[in-house]
């Protein structure tokens, strides 16, 4: 979740490339599905975006 945190919008191959190198993710695409599935990331054209419902509470906690 870090990853999408700092870049808030990726592109798909550049995500499986980064999550897969830098983060030693084995699978990064099981991990960025089930992502989806909880809604904490949508899929756009050709990116992941972080889910709105996830910058709200970012930017609730900056509040705090």
């Amino acid at each position: 979740m870090k990853y999408f945190i700092r870049y808030r919008s990726v592109g798909e191959l550049l995500a499986l490339r980064e999550l897969k190198g830098l983060y030693d993710i084995k699978d990064p695409t099981k991990v960025i599905g089930y992502l989806l599935d909880l809604g904490l990331l949508e899929r756009g054209l050709g990116c992941y975006n972080i889910s709105r419902d996830v910058i709200k509470c970012l930017k609730s906690e900056d509040k705090s």
